[in-house]
Parts: structure tokens; C-alpha cells; sequence
């Protein structure tokens, strides 16, 4: 009898083993053959769900954008307040866990190798877009609307500096270090202890 394959689950296990071989060997280290061997299979394991690369890299797109919805949705149902929920978000986006910077550093190496050229823009710009999204979804209830686009561009920055900090130096950038970084923003924009705008 053939076994039952969960092929939703194949392919989310496809898409963390492509993460993790990002993270740990960067774009040289990508092929189907790695993430096959990371999965402990063959490389039919990964082309049979991803015929090419570009396919594998839009699944891992696909999956990250929606994955954070859930996670997004998860972390604010965790805040009473709109500050609380701001900072939640900005706590997610700079990597305080191993997890948060393993996906970091594959960002990362995925965005230096631009292994597929031009059209890896997409990924990125999608990843972008979704980040901002965010920010200024959360930011409606505590800047005056004309200050939105300027916040999130400077949180949006900060955030990423961050990122790119301890993914150079991850020995030095404690979670506390990093979230001091993100405190001191929202202090410096007037946002610490401010309430709604209403």
C-alpha cells in the first residue's frame, strides 16, 4: 500500500531546509542537492515539488509572507494597547532568537548572492512591502497621519541595521542590546509612553 505524503508539509519542510542551508552556506552553498541532503533525501525530494530555483525561492517567499501573517496576528493579540502591539512588532523584526537570526542571516545571504539576478528583486521588494505594511498599520493609532510614512521609514531602517549588526557580530548584539536599540528609538520619536492620537 502506498504511504499517504502530506504535500503541504513536504513542501514547508523543503522551504525551512532551503532557510537553513541560506543561512548556514549563503547562495554558493544553495542547490537542490543541499537542501536534499539537509532533508536526509535524494535531490527528486526537492524537484519534484520545485522544478527550478526560482520556483524554490518563490515558495519560500510565499511562505514567509504568510507565516508572518499568523505570527503578526499571534503577537498582537498578546498587547492591550497600540504601543504594546508596536513594539511587539518591532521585537519581532530584529532577531532576539537563534530562529529569528538563522532566517535573518538567510535574508541576508539570499539578498547578497542574488543567485537569481533581477527577478530575486521580487522576493525582496514583497519582504519589504509586507514589513512596511505592517509598520504603518501599526503606527496609524500613534503618529498623526502625515508623520506615518516618515516613522516607518526610520523604524524600517533602524530595524534593519539592527539586523544587519548582529547577523556581523552576534556575539555582541544581546537580545537586551537589541531591544535597547528599539526602546531608544520609540523614546527618541516621542513614542515611549505616548498614548493613541485620538
Amino acid at each position: 500500500m502506498p504511504r499517504h505524503v502530506d504535500h503541504d508539509q513536504r513542501r514547508r519542510e523543503i522551504v525551512a531546509a532551503t532557510v537553513a542551508v541560506l543561512a548556514e552556506r549563503g547562495t554558493r552553498g544553495l542547490s537542490f542537492r543541499a537542501v536534499a541532503n539537509y532533508m536526509g533525501g535524494s535531490t527528486t525530494l526537492v524537484t519534484h515539488y520545485f522544478p527550478t530555483l526560482k520556483d524554490l525561492i518563490d515558495e519560500v517567499t510565499a511562505q514567509s509572507l504568510r507565516k508572518w501573517d499568523d505570527e503578526i496576528k499571534e503577537l498582537d493579540s498578546q498587547a492591550n494597547d497600540p504601543l504594546g502591539r508596536l513594539r511587539n512588532l518591532l521585537t519581532w523584526l530584529v532577531p532576539t532568537t537563534e530562529i529569528g537570526l538563522a532566517n535573518e542571516q538567510a535574508r541576508i545571504n539570499l539578498l547578497s548572492g542574488q543567485i537569481l539576478g533581477g527577478e530575486n528583486r521580487a522576493t525582496f521588494e514583497a519582504w519589504d512591502g509586507k514589513i512596511r505594511g505592517y509598520l504603518r498599520s501599526h503606527l496609524t493609532d500613534l503618529v498623526p497621519a502625515e508623520e506615518v510614512e516618515r516613522t516607518v521609514e526610520l523604524l524600517r531602517v533602524t530595524t534593519n541595521g539592527v539586523v544587519l549588526s548582529v547577523v556581523e557580530h552576534p556575539d555582541s548584539w544581546s537580545a537586551e542590546r537589541q531591544m535597547a536599540v528599539v526602546d531608544g528609538l520609540l523614546e527618541l520619536l516621542g513614542l515611549a509612553n505616548s498614548p493613541s492620537k485620538d
